[in-house]
């Protein structure tokens, strides 16, 4: 089993990344992360090619992580929330993988979903009602156009005061998020 993590945080040691270390260490197989924020992926410029071939025309780092993607029976999502969605960097990466969306286009989507997917969202104030919508529709309808059964999602809310440490019921959904997709993969 394959698992691919598109990390979408500036901070390094921050609460996303402690979820997303959680996740893999209770979750079988390989584990990569792509990491937005120190990944050399120019940004989408809609020309259009993968509209007609299930590629790129933009030939950098995003090869590499098309292959990934190939070759991934597990595809994690994972951002903290910038004004109501996810990261930028994270963001301008997702908008390369259109290449998928396109599918629709030429006709050569699965009819099924082949892998599958979670999500991880992290937002600094208190919760409120919505407060992670905008980053689940960008990571559900990015599931669905990779071909991904979205398992679940964990959001962790007033993350500016709680952490994993302080919400132990946040982590234990985390724990159970990544035993739900070993049992989804055997």
């Amino acid at each position: 089993m394959k698992t691919l993590v598109f990390f979408g945080a500036a901070r390094e040691k921050g609460h996303t990344r402690a979820m997303v270390d959680l996740f893999l260490e209770h979750l079988d197989g390989e584990k990569e992360i792509i990491d937005a924020y120190r990944t050399e992926v120019a940004p989408c410029k809609d020309c259009r090619y993968c509209w007609h071939k299930k590629g790129c025309s933009i030939k950098d780092g995003m090869q590499d992580i098309y292959q990934k993607i190939e070759e991934a029976d597990n595809i994690v999502l994972a951002s903290p929330m910038y004004f109501h969605s996810i990261t930028g960097e994270l963001k301008a990466l997702i908008d390369r993988l259109q290449v998928y969306w396109a599918g629709h286009v030429r006709n050569d989507m699965p009819e099924h979903p082949i892998k599958k997917g979670a999500i991880l969202l992290v937002g600094g104030a208190p919760s409120f009602e919505n407060q992670f919508l905008g980053g689940e529709l960008v990571f559900k309808n990015l599931l669905n156009d990779l071909s991904a059964e979205c398992l679940g999602e964990v959001c962790l809310p007033n993350s500016d005061v709680d952490s994993l440490q302080t919400r132990p019921d946040i982590a234990q959904q985390v724990i159970d998020l990544a035993h739900r997709m070993n049992e989804a993969n055997q």
